[in-house]
């Protein structure tokens, strides 16, 4: 987690509580990202302090929504897996006792792995489904707790940037690029 640390740009309360307004509005996913982007757009030629921390908002608030169309993505194909798994056990059944054959009682227990296999798939899947619910939801409440967090030390005065987002979008509207990654 990155340290706030005091900044003398942020003087008065109102400029604290627009940077604040900002970072708070994670709590309203799809429609929080319109606060920060509003913040930014009316008050960065008032306040460099203000329109940085907006800025920087509506790029962590774009990462949650992109984060919960992956997770909502994960969880439709999971879904999708179970119920092809339960649709697989009647049609296993089916296949492997054709009409006019045998009895399901006189064939062979190699007949029924198909079945056997349609029944783990559909547990593996409504695993998963529950799982990437649980996944999910804890990667959105830390989210939005990290995001209040900000909010939190910009009512206090204190500039915050988020740990990978802050630091690159700094770097990006003082123009300076980005480190190489290889050695000179």
């Amino acid at each position: 987690m990155s340290q706030p640390s005091t900044v003398a740009g942020a003087s008065s309360q109102d400029e604290k509580i627009m940077a604040a307004i900002g970072h708070a509005t994670i709590i309203w996913p799809v429609m929080g990202i319109i606060a920060p982007l509003v913040v930014w757009a009316t008050q960065r030629e008032k306040s460099r302090f203000v329109a940085f921390q907006a800025l920087q908002a509506s790029v962590y608030h774009a990462t949650l929504i992109l984060a919960g169309l992956t997770c909502g993505a994960c969880y439709f194909c999971a879904y999708l897996g179970m119920i092809l798994g339960i649709m697989s056990v009647p049609v296993s059944m089916f296949l492997a006792s054709p009409p006019g054959g045998p009895t399901l009682d006189e064939l062979p227990p190699a007949a029924l792995i198909p079945v056997g296999l349609g029944f783990v798939g559909m547990i593996v899947f409504y695993l998963a489904i529950f799982g990437l619910l649980f996944l999910g939801l804890a990667v959105w409440g830390a989210h939005v707790g990290y995001g209040l967090y900000g909010a939190a030390a910009n009512l206090q005065g204190k500039e915050f940037r988020y740990v990978v987002i802050g630091p690159r979008l700094k770097r990006y509207l003082e123009g300076t690029p980005l480190a190489s990654k290889t050695a000179p």
